[in-house]
């Protein structure tokens, strides 16, 4: 997918807030269709999780030149899991395109403009309340047009693919950080295959575990697991038995361990096991 289509959020157990990344957008035409793609979103969602009216917001954020991000947060106390939801399935981009073409009066698979909603008495010109005009978006309704919403979903979303990453930053920036944090060519080599995969990232590398005298390659701290990625060195019965040692250590702290070793063709197996982890496919 582009890179203006790519949605990052914090994947954690009480994930309520995600940002979508619409890539530069020059300022002269920002403002003419930012709050109808905002509207178009959050309507989609709210359509296909069965959301309540109030339960989703959505507000774009500015940026340097112009608005290029809209958050999205779930409004209800504690939220309704919608957001982690959406974060951690990979379609769910594509589907919420989908949804917003309908709900901008295009079929999502011939991008035919429809004219209006099913049985309408006449056409929806640039918006309508059964699109994108709201009680609540009055003070923008001159600004909002379906045709130019619906030609960005079409260009940045339909073959979207969520890529999630820990943080609120987004996947590319947590990726750099943690390469650069990375001490070994293998260490990014490991990183790159999971970013390549659109697999869950690490929250964090090279963290020392002090109690058993270890320094993790990577950690997923809501999972209790670290991630050694064990050069040919570890092929030596001395550092095995450290590395048994460690191990055992972290185990009885109540820690998952894996570990990665530099023959790339046994990666697939251990991720294939370890889904809960990593999620999606190898």
């Amino acid at each position: 997918m582009s890179e203006s289509a790519m949605y990052s959020g914090a994947v954690q157990a009480a994930a309520t807030e995600a940002p979508l990344d619409l890539g530069r957008i020059p300022r002269h035409v920002a403002q003419q269709w930012i709050d109808g793609l905002n509207m178009a979103l959050k309507r989609a969602v709210e359509a296909l999780y069965q959301l309540e009216d109030g339960e989703l917001a959505a507000e774009p954020l500015p940026g340097e030149d112009a608005p290029r991000l809209i958050l999205f947060y779930e409004a209800a106390e504690g939220g309704a899991g919608v957001l982690r939801r959406l974060v951690e399935t990979p379609d769910a981009l594509r589907r919420v395109a989908i949804e917003a073409l309908r709900i901008c009066h295009y079929d999502p698979e011939t991008g035919a403009d429809l004219g209006g909603a099913p049985g309408a008495p006449e056409r929806c010109e640039a918006a309508c309340y059964e699109c994108l005009l709201s009680y609540s978006n009055q003070r923008v309704h001159d600004q909002l047009d379906r045709h130019k919403a619906a030609a960005w979903l079409r260009a940045n979303l339909l073959d979207g693919v969520v890529c999630a990453g820990p943080t609120a930053a987004p996947r590319g920036e947590h990726v750099q950080r943690l390469s650069n944090l990375c001490e070994s060519d293998l260490e990014r080599e490991w990183l790159a295959y999971l970013d390549a995969r659109n697999l869950r990232l690490p929250d964090d590398a090279q963290v020392y575990v002090e109690h058993c005298q270890t320094r993790a390659d990577f950690v997923y701290r809501d999972k209790d697991t670290v991630v050694y990625i064990d050069g040919p060195h570890h092929d030596d019965a001395h550092q095995q038995a450290e590395d048994a040692r460690i191990t055992r250590c972290l185990r009885d702290l109540g820690v998952t361990v894996l570990r990665f070793g530099y023959r790339r063709a046994t990666w697939d197996a251990i991720i294939e096991g370890s889904k809960h982890i990593f999620g999606g496919e190898v």
